[in-house]
């Protein structure tokens, strides 16, 4: 036994000897396999997914828009230290960390039929005179009406055109489009429109005047609107307005005649220009008021001297002046000066016949009596008739008719001539 034991030898073991062989299953090996791929892919697409998210930060502003940036409620600066970013693309955070905000530039209107009776779909855009209704009277809460200052009602469709001038101080104020302003711009809109059209005339309101009752409607909203610091400026006010269907015929009978009146007033006025202009010329205004002037300083006594000189500078516009009064005035310096030198020829006439005369009295009583004979027989104007020296004779005398026309006709041309001189 004990030699058995000696004699066996210890024994040593592989582990390839020991360890079973195991057969791979290649259906579990393409599972592993696309398990990996899959999750590779969507490492991929999550990526992808996180970069566009980035990316969607990334917003474009056109020309003629307004854009800003909202981080938790607050505007972000740009890098210039405003608010505003101008046209161009900007890389910001993504929603909902920001939120992009884009204000247009145009021009938007806004329609207020609050005053207006109620119309069909088919009716918008037809004049209202189109559509006035006849009725009698008006349906609260249906129809609508402006009341005023002398106690009338009239309708009106009123549009408002604005824009936004100052993005910053709206987005702060006022919301992020202007569809969230117009029902706060609709409600001061209305409110200026009361106050306005209460303190004026019927007529003012449907006359020739409603260009003056929209600006005021304008200042009043845009004073309310810059107290407000909504930054949008109001550029124009329109309104249509028209009296209530059953007082129209007189309301149209009224009109009609104010504007007959101004008519007539305007066509006076021009004429009155004409004919002024014909009297003195373009200078006739200024001549007027120193006339005008000049009568109300005799009204009151003014001093001589003052008087005096005011004459002087009407004579002064005078000579200035053109039309009828500068004719006139050439045809009377004319006859002025022909006046002036016949009277100096019959003054030296008189005054060589008087010095004649005291020299030698009979010759020049001879001389003068002898010229005046001559001058009366060689006038045109008497008949000459020669009487025979015998008994009583009976004369009956007609005036020839040829010699009265030759009479006349020379008459005429001695009255041209000073003016034909004036010429």
């Amino acid at each position: 036994m004990p030699e058995e034991q000696h004699t066996r030898a210890p024994r040593t073991f592989h582990a390839e000897q020991v360890a079973p062989t195991l057969e791979t299953d290649p259906a579990q090996e393409s599972l592993a396999n696309a398990l990996r791929a899959s999750f590779n892919i969507l490492r991929v697409i999550m990526v992808v997914l996180l970069a566009a998210y980035f990316l969607s930060g990334w917003f474009k502003v056109d020309p003629g828009e307004r854009g800003l940036v909202a981080r938790f409620g607050k505007l972000c600066t740009t890098r210039a230290g405003g608010r505003v970013f101008g046209s161009g693309s900007h890389l910001r955070w993504p929603d909902p960390f920001e939120e992009k905000i884009r204000l247009s530039g145009r021009t938007f209107e806004l329609e207020i039929d609050t005053f207006l009776f109620s119309r069909l779909e088919d009716d918008l855009g037809k004049q209202l005179s189109e559509i006035l209704p006849s009725r009698e009277k008006l349906r609260p809460g249906t129809d609508g009406a402006m009341y005023t200052g002398d106690q009338s009602l009239c309708h009106g469709l009123w549009r408002i055109q604005y824009v936004i001038s100052d993005a910053e101080p709206f987005v702060d104020n006022m919301g992020e489009s202007a569809e969230a302003f117009e029902p706060i711009l609709q409600r001061l809109a209305e409110n200026a429109i009361v106050h306005v059209v209460g303190g004026r005339r019927v007529e003012e309101v449907l006359g020739t005047e409603i260009e003056g009752l929209t600006s005021d409607v304008r200042r009043r909203l845009q004073t309310e609107l810059s107290n407000l610091g909504s930054g949008v400026k109001v550029t124009k006010v329109v309104a249509q307005t028209i009296e209530p269907g059953r007082v129209r015929p007189a309301f149209r009978r009224v009109s009609q005649a104010e504007n007959e009146k101004q008519r007539l007033i305007q066509e006076a006025e021009q004429r009155r220009e004409e004919i002024l202009n014909q009297a003195a010329g373009p200078q006739y205004k200024e001549l007027l008021a120193l006339i005008q002037q000049y009568g109300a300083a005799q009204t009151t006594d003014a001093d001589p001297q003052r008087l005096q000189q005011m004459r002087d500078e009407i004579d002064a516009k005078l000579d200035e002046a053109g039309g009828q009064v500068a004719k006139l005035l050439r045809e009377a310096q004319t006859r002025d000066s022909e006046i002036r030198e016949a009277v100096r020829r019959e003054f030296e006439d008189f005054t060589y016949q008087l010095e004649a005369y005291r020299k030698q009295p009979k010759v020049t009583v001879t001389r003068l009596w002898t010229k005046m004979r001559e001058a009366i027989l060689s006038s045109k104007e008497n008949e000459i008739l020669f009487v025979p020296p015998f008994g009583e004779i009976e004369i009956l005398i007609n005036t020839d008719p040829n010699r009265a026309i030759e009479a006349e006709m020379e008459r005429y041309r001695r009255r041209g001539r000073p003016k034909d001189k004036g010429r």
